[in-house]
């Protein structure tokens, strides 16, 4: 086990090294990895570390490692890995010349490290010991490592930790009393020995804001270092920058900063390396295309004029096709409908953990189908029609067959929006999906009093629904679209589940649906497998009885209905089949089979006997 430290400026070198050996030692670690960039001299780290050996004789194995000229991810990220790195330690780079890009990835960095990971705003004065650190928390694993890493280094310098409760207004000396009991079950939740008076001074602040708490008592006395737990980046800028104010980071006693995240569970190594393994065989989508995706399914998938428009006039179309069944019209209904977009940004907004996005494609989705729906009733009122017409009957009993059409779909419209050059596509990809025809089956039906048809045909659309949502999303990720884990993966893991529930409780009529089909067919199959049977038995029973000998008898284009049956055979013989025997074998099958009317052609094969 390792501290790995990564330093991406020469102005963060020194003090990054100094609390990198500051955590080393407070972990009783022996091991210390230095990765810098190609702009950090080796040199200057090398001389920091002869100046400090004699602070740190623990440490005893440090290596020092170039990781070139910029910051590579999955680089940086398998190497942690392979040196099974316990703690990672970056800096929040402030400097003004730094990118914006190098600061963007160092926030990636340390939401998808599998080990702990702590992220530094560094302070301007030299910290020599770290005696006095103040862990404000609220509860949770990431407080909890927080308390527990404070700690060590509070004993190891025979220092002091102060966890510190912020408690709401609710009177001074009521909201101490609250305050001090929630703190106390956070510090033995910790593992934390309370007994120890001497290193860990619990403080409670009562105020109306968090940020003001912390920066009443970080004004108190001048602490070296501040921790706080953070589940990912998304709260790195808020917490760095924006809980304390700016006067506490100038000067040259500013205090340092950090924020420290729990190691990822095991499935984020597994989906690391599935990302990998998708990045070596899909081509991923550079980022400049992934922003024009965004924009455009973020714009199109928003509920508005232009959108109710087309869903009603893809409505409309659809329905005038399903009463006058029409498929070339129901086809054009599909080409306008707009209901394909939201569905696929509801699919990104999965992947990116994009909850603004999701909510608006929802709102869209839903709006859309109420639309879609009256719209479809009204038609069906006014309709010159009594019964289900055979477009209107196709979308009524949905099988698992479809469920696979909306997944293929779902996987090649998401395919298709991200590849610009393959857009002229995304119209066969909308015919396959149909979405509106089965809404407007719906409202069609219900106007006829036909409510197994609309019930069938609001299960296609709930089906196609949520396979292009999955199917989307399972493409976007393969792609290259990632989110950020942490903040926004709750809602996004319960999301999949009522997914996932709703499409097994879809899958089961449709699967049953479909075994029914298979089963009428695999009956029907039996039965015509006896009818033939019947046929031969009864056309070598007539041929015997005339005493005509006759060889192999086959059957073909045999088709049966309920009272007639029509089949073709060719016969081997030295002499033809008659006419009379023909109409023998047609009558002795209608008492068999119990048949109004038997139609039969009998070809004669003539061969020569004795051969």
């Amino acid at each position: 086990m390792a501290v790995a430290t990564f330093i991406s400026h020469p102005k963060e070198a020194e003090g990054m090294i100094r609390w990198s050996l500051l955590f080393t030692l407070a972990l009783e670690n022996e091991n210390l990895i230095l990765l810098h960039t190609d702009s950090v001299s080796r040199d200057d780290i090398r001389k920091y570390l002869e100046d400090w050996a004699a602070d740190f004789p623990t440490v005893k194995n440090v290596s020092v490692e170039g990781t070139g000229q910029g910051i590579d991810e999955d680089k940086l990220l398998d190497l942690l890995e392979n040196r099974s790195a316990s703690l990672l330690i970056l800096g929040q780079n402030r400097f003004e010349e730094s990118a914006d890009e190098d600061l963007h990835m160092i926030r990636k960095i340390f939401d998808k490290a599998f080990c702990d990971s702590i992220i530094l705003r560094l302070g301007n004065r030299r910290i020599d010991e770290s005696d006095h650190v103040l862990v404000p928390t609220a509860g949770g694993p990431h407080s909890k490592i927080a308390l527990q890493l404070a700690s060590r280094l509070a004993r190891r310098h025979d220092g002091e930790i102060v966890p510190l409760f912020i408690e709401s207004e609710i009177g001074e000396e009521d909201g101490q009393a609250v305050g001090i009991r929630i703190l106390e079950s956070f510090i033995a939740r910790a593992g934390l020995d309370r007994s120890d008076k001497q290193h860990i001074k619990p403080q409670i602040v009562v105020s109306n804001g968090v940020g003001k708490g912390i920066a009443r008592a970080a004004g108190e006395k001048p602490y070296d270092l501040i921790l706080l737990g953070a589940s990912n980046s998304m709260v790195v800028k808020r917490k760095l920058f924006g809980i304390l104010p700016e006067r506490f980071f100038e000067g040259e006693n500013a205090m340092t900063v950090a924020l420290i995240r729990k190691r990822r569970p095991v499935s984020h190594r597994v989906q690391h390396r599935i990302e990998k393994f998708l990045s070596l065989k899909i081509p991923q989508l550079a980022r400049e295309e992934r922003i024009v995706l965004f924009e455009r399914l973020q714009t199109q998938s928003v509920w508005s004029f232009d959108f109710v428009a087309l869903i009603l006039l893809s409505t409309g179309i659809a329905s005038l096709g399903l009463v006058q069944s029409s498929p070339a019209v129901v086809i054009g209904a599909m080409l306008v409908a707009p209901l394909m977009t939201p569905l696929l940004g509801s699919g990104m907004s999965l992947v990116q953990g994009n909850f603004p996005l999701m909510r608006s494609c929802i709102k869209a989705i839903i709006l859309g189908f109420l639309a879609a729906l009256f719209f479809g009733t009204l038609v069906g009122f006014i309709a010159p029609i009594t019964a289900l017409t055979a477009e209107l009957a196709a979308r009524g009993a949905p099988t698992l067959l479809d469920f696979g059409v909306a997944a293929l779909s779902g996987i090649a419209a998401s395919y298709c929006i991200a590849r610009p050059h393959l857009s002229s596509a995304l119209a066969g990809v909308a015919i396959a999906a149909a979405l509106v025809p089965p809404i407007a089956t719906v409202g069609i039906s219900m106007a006829l009093h036909e409510w197994a048809n609309a019930s069938g045909a609001a299960l296609l659309f709930g089906t196609n629904v949520v396979a292009i949502i999955l199917a989307s999303a399972l493409t976007f990720f393969a792609i290259g679209i990632r989110g950020q884990m942490g903040g926004g993966v709750l809602w996004v893991r319960r999301t999949l589940i009522f997914l996932l529930f709703a499409l097994g409780i879809f899958l089961i009529p449709l699967s049953t649906v479909l075994l029914s089909k298979a089963g009428k067919a695999a009956a029907a199959k039996r039965a015509d497998t006896n009818t033939q049977n019947i046929v031969e038995a009864t056309i070598g029973e007539i041929l015997s009885r005339k005493g005509v000998n006759f060889g192999e008898i086959q059957i073909s284009h045999l088709s049966r209905t309920d009272n007639s049956l029509q089949f073709r055979s060719r016969v081997e013989s030295p002499v033809p089949v008659t006419p009379a025997q023909t109409y023998l074998i047609k009558e002795k099958l209608k008492k068999r089979l119990k048949l109004e009317r038997v139609s039969a052609k009998i070809l004669t094969e003539l061969v020569v006997e004795g051969l």
